[in-house]
């Protein structure tokens, strides 16, 4: 009876020392803090490309009405400490005032922005027909409008990322 007793002491007194002393972080019993911190580290990194992308700088824009195809130019600034590899970018585009589809931009080509650097990125998009009509009723004569992406999903460094947040972009050209 006494071994006995001396057995599950041995056994327990352990495992009660261990949870009193973590017993605020029990997670971290379980999860190493180096999962934790490049967890800390990846949400980091997505908040400050979604800052850098919703203050991107308009810089050009060209339409083709014949293939309704818009491309647009933009400067994004890499608030890394690191070199970033935009490897792809897609959205859903909507009109901010009404809710309304118009179409799905993507970039074009991959684009490598040094870290602390400027670099320009290049959205293409093609107008629905229903869009075309939107501008044409809902907006008439207007040069620029509000617009939302949605549905955003792109690749920097290899790491994919897709996020249902709307990303406003005031002023896009329509023209």
């Amino acid at each position: 009876m006494i071994l006995t007793a001396i057995t599950i002491a041995i056994n327990l007194v352990p495992i009660a020392g261990v949870l009193l002393m973590n017993q605020n972080d029990l997670l971290g019993l379980v999860v190493p803090p180096e999962i934790n911190t490049v967890i800390n580290e990846v949400a980091a990194t997505q908040e400050q490309l979604r800052e850098s992308l919703a203050t991107a700088t308009f810089v050009d824009s060209h339409y083709d009405a014949e293939s309704r195809t818009v491309t647009l130019t933009y400067e994004v600034t890499n608030p890394m400490p690191f070199d970033l590899a935009v490897n792809s970018m897609s959205a859903d585009v909507r009109c901010d005032a009404h809710d309304f589809p118009l179409g799905h931009a993507i970039i074009n080509d991959p684009v490598d922005i040094r870290a602390g650097e400027t670099g320009a990125i290049d959205l293409s998009g093609t107008w629905t027909q229903d869009a075309l009509n939107h501008l044409l009723t809902a907006h008439n004569g207007a040069q620029k409008i509000d617009v939302e992406f949605t549905g955003i999903s792109f690749d920097v460094n290899g790491i994919s990322i897709q996020t249902e947040e709307i990303l406003k972009l005031p002023d896009f050209p329509v023209t």
